[in-house]
Formats: C-alpha cells, structure tokens, sequence
C-alpha cells in the first residue's frame, strides 16, 4: 500500500511539472503569417493574429534559425534572443512598444560580441561597435538611424580612418592613416569634398588641393622633401586650366 501510494504521489507529481514546462516552453508562429500594425512614425509595431493581439512567449523561425520573443499586447516586449539552428545564440536584443530598444548584441562563434548596438524607439541611435577576433574595427555614432557625430575605423591596433558625419553624410574633416601616420586630410560638405584637401608622405606634406562641391576649384601645389613648392597646377570646377586663364577668372569674379 505504501509502495502504491508512493508510484502515484511520484506520478502526480510528475504531470504536475510537465503541465508547468509545457506552459512555459513558447508557441511557435511563422512571422510571415503576423499582421504587423506600426504607427505614424514607427515608433510602435503591434503584431496580432486572425484579429487577436499576441500574448505570450512566441518561438518565430527565421531564415537560419529562430527568434524568442516575449509579447504583451501585441508589442514584443523586454529581452529578446535569436538563435542558430544549432541553438547557439546569436543575438541578444531588447525592445519596448514592440519596436528594437536599447542594447543590441551579435555574436560570433566563439560566443564574442562582434557587432554592438544602441536603439531608440526602432532607430539606431548612440555608438554601434563592431570587432573581429576581440578588437574592435569600427566605431561609429548614430542618431534617429542616421549615422551622426565622429566615425572610426581600425587595423590592428592602430587607427586607419577618422571621420565626421551629419545626417548620415561626410561632413567636416576626413582623415586616413597608415601605421600610424596620417596619409590624406580632406573636408567635406554634404558628402562632397568641399575646403582644402592635403595628402601627406612619410608625415610631411605632399600635396594640397581645394575643392568646391565635390570639384577641384583653385591651385593645387606639389611640395618637395623640404617643404618648399615643387609646382602648382590650377583648376576652376574641376578642369585644369593655365596660370593666366585662372588669374583672369579671379579678377572677374571680384567685380
């Protein structure tokens, strides 16, 4: 009777906790087959199903893996993880109002982070890092999705590129280095080179030009080791032209 009585406490106790586990593992649902409700700035997407609004854990396949998603009304909520087939996670991410939100992280096979992110209401916004082996080879700033503020890439250890933006276009100094050394220093107006552009050899100045919209348009000089000018060369809107036909163009444009 005690043995009895022990098989069917045990057994009850069993379907008890595979009632809970059931409850708690996540109901798969194919994201294509969601109607996906955004707002007038897609700052909130609502997801539902044959009219109902989702709630609940949802396991969503994706194209080489799955995604888990906790969702409350309809808006994914909170963290999120998608995964590989092979159930190695490789991306951890958050959102709030059913859109990305806060840091976003992509792993690699070594369980690294290679790619880093930071999101508001859906929009990249903040610094996004991105790293191979452990170092990092880019370093940018976004705002509203759009790259913004200074931009910066690496080889090795050492620096390679350095760049301003502003609405997600080349604005202000532009530099490249090699080993260390910088190699050209350019200025930008919206995406166009636009002010004086300098190329450097072995750290001493080479070469300037200026430009004007994205067109050479002015003298361009050519310096020796020492510093002093080797020649000049002029150009007006992107053509070359003579000396003279340069120092006429000037005295026009003054009247």
């Amino acid at each position: 009777m005690g043995n009895l009585f022990f098989k069917l406490n045990c057994t009850f106790i069993f379907l008890c906790l595979g009632t809970t586990l059931f409850a708690q593992l996540p109901e798969e649902i194919n994201w294509k087959h969601l109607m996906k409700t955004y707002n007038k700035d897609s700052t909130e997407m609502v997801l539902s199903l044959n009219g109902k609004l989702l709630e609940g854990k949802y396991k969503i396949p994706l194209e080489e893996g799955f995604a888990l998603y906790n969702i409350k009304k309809g808006l994914i909520t909170g963290e999120a993880f998608w995964y590989t087939q092979g159930g190695r996670m490789e991306c951890k991410l958050y959102y709030k109002n059913g859109v990305r939100n806060g840091l976003k992280e992509n792993y690699d096979h070594q369980d690294q982070v290679w790619l880093r992110q930071e999101y508001r209401d859906g929009k990249q916004d903040g610094i996004s890092e991105m790293y191979t082996n452990g170092k990092i080879v880019n370093k940018s700033s976004y705002k509203a999705g759009k790259k913004d503020g200074l931009s910066l890439t690496y080889s090795g250890d050492q620096l390679s590129t350095e760049a301003n933006y502003e609405n997600d276009q080349r604005n202000g100094l532009y530099r490249v280095y090699n080993g260390g050394k910088i190699v050209t220093e350019n200025n930008y107006k919206n995406d166009l080179q636009n002010g004086l552009s300098t190329t450097y050899l072995a750290g001493r100045k080479s070469m300037d030009s200026t430009y004007e919209n994205g067109k050479r348009h002015g003298v361009s000089h050519m310096y020796k080791p020492d510093g002093s000018t080797l020649f000049e060369n002029y150009y007006l809107f992107g053509e070359k032209v003579s000396k003279a036909a340069f120092e006429e163009y000037q005295q026009r444009d003054k009247k």
